[in-house]
């Protein structure tokens, strides 16, 4: 037979063919199948890995902000923040060996970002066949976490008259039964005591002079309200220097109010200076002095205070107002009856000339009920002006409730264990209602 004719029937004998296609075609079908089951493993692998970088970036920010509250600077907090992250990845159990995890953080405006990140590579089995021996893997996480915030803290401190009464009813007698008065006035009238001791053959007269009740107080073992807002300053501002890295993140500033407004510290973040700059002793109890201005002091303070931040640029601001919450216009309303009128409790209004987003918390110094001295029934021992069943002495405490910005930051001082006590649960009652946001 020709040769053409034999490879003609031979093309044209289909017989026993399929075996052979099927087995040509076994090789591409087991990388397909064998291609899905390592891809499944794959996918399964990154899964599990993109959980652990996810907890490894949240181990991370945590660790920064420990970081931050233990006052670390910001390079330590980077150095700190990065090696928690990737200890936590590192530590995964059946990590791929050549998986490389990396956790980045940056600092900026008082928020720290963490950027987390691994490459990895999973051996393959069935794909082995078509030559591909590895399967590439990688992932990226992401993390954002406020570190504690700027706050700027203005106290406002009152140094009126009235802050020279007696701070307990014990140092309001003593004052009664030296002066016949509730206040130590700090009016430059020299007071004189002499005592006399030994038998009558054989006494002895010794003459002491003071400057004048307030000098006789401060040396006598009177406590006035002054004197326990000045310890109640210095012990809070221990509180404050005692928190970590306290000095980076919070500014202080002090101003007094009697007549006049007085800056007494000017904001900074030396905090120490509010210790050595207490407010002076009660303004003079003459007529036109001692008084408390508190309305039309406020706008200038408003305008010192200005608008607050969101803590991370520009600082969120808080207010501690202290006082007795006693509008007095000045010591003439004893002859002039209509000016008895103006001797009130604070007006809420006033406080609002504060921008409406500074927190106000106020320490109340306790008006005591001085009756029957004349000149408090003739003023706050009359009716309320604000449409109480009372008088305007028990107007003073819900006054000044409505001048916080919230009730919790009003505290009443004699509830509380020390005046500096008082300020640092104004502090807590602010940073827990900053963080409720």
């Amino acid at each position: 037979m020709p040769r053409f004719h034999r490879f003609k029937r031979l093309r044209q004998d289909d017989r026993g063919s399929l075996p052979v296609i099927l087995a040509v075609m076994m090789v591409p079908l087991a990388g397909i199948v064998g291609g899905a089951v390592d891809f499944g493993h794959a996918v399964s692998e990154r899964t599990r890995l993109n959980t652990a970088l996810d907890a490894a970036a949240l181990v991370a920010a945590r660790a920064a902000q420990d970081a931050d509250a233990a006052g670390k600077s910001d390079t330590e907090m980077r150095t700190i923040a990065e090696k928690a992250g990737a200890d936590y990845f590192n530590a995964m159990k059946n990590l791929p060996k050549d998986a490389a995890g990396r956790v980045e953080v940056a600092i900026a405006d008082r928020v720290a970002t963490i950027s987390a990140s691994y490459t990895a590579s999973m051996p393959t089995t069935m794909l082995g066949v078509l030559g591909v021996k590895w399967l590439p893997i990688s992932s990226k996480a992401s993390s954002t976490v406020s570190l504690s915030p700027l706050v700027d803290i203005h106290l406002l401190i009152d140094v009126s008259g009235s802050m020279a009464i007696g701070a307990t009813a014990a140092d309001i007698t003593k004052l009664q039964g030296r002066f016949g008065c509730a206040f130590a006035c700090h009016d430059g009238v020299p007071v004189i005591d002499t005592v006399t001791t030994g038998p009558w053959y054989n006494r002895k007269t010794t003459t002491t002079t003071y400057a004048d009740s307030f000098d006789w107080a401060q040396k006598n073992n009177v406590s006035l309200r002054i004197n326990e807002i000045n310890k109640g300053i210095s012990d809070f501002v221990d509180s404050l220097l005692a928190q970590p890295s306290s000095s980076k993140r919070l500014r202080i500033s002090v101003h007094s109010f009697s007549n006049d407004l007085s800056q007494i510290v000017a904001l900074t973040s030396v905090l120490g200076t509010a210790k050595s700059a207490l407010p002076k002793t009660p303004s003079a109890s003459g007529e036109y002095d001692g008084a408390t201005h508190f309305t039309e002091n406020m706008p200038a303070f408003a305008n010192f205070v200005g608008k607050p931040g969101d803590g991370t640029t520009k600082p969120q601001k808080l207010v501690i107002i202290a006082t007795d919450g006693v509008q007095d216009p000045n010591r003439t309303w004893t002859w002039n009856t209509p000016l008895r009128a103006d001797v009130r409790p604070f007006a809420p209004s006033d406080c609002r000339k504060l921008d409406p987003n500074v927190q106000v918390g106020v320490l109340y110094a306790p008006y005591i009920d001085l009756s029957p001295d004349w000149g408090y029934l003739a003023t706050l021992g009359q009716p309320s002006q604000i449409g109480n069943s009372g008088t305007r002495f028990n107007d003073i405490v819900p006054q000044l409730k409505a001048c916080a910005s919230t009730p919790k930051l009003f505290i009443d001082a004699s509830t509380a264990t020390s005046i500096g006590d008082a300020f640092k649960a104004l502090w807590d009652t602010y940073k827990l209602a900053r963080l409720s946001k």
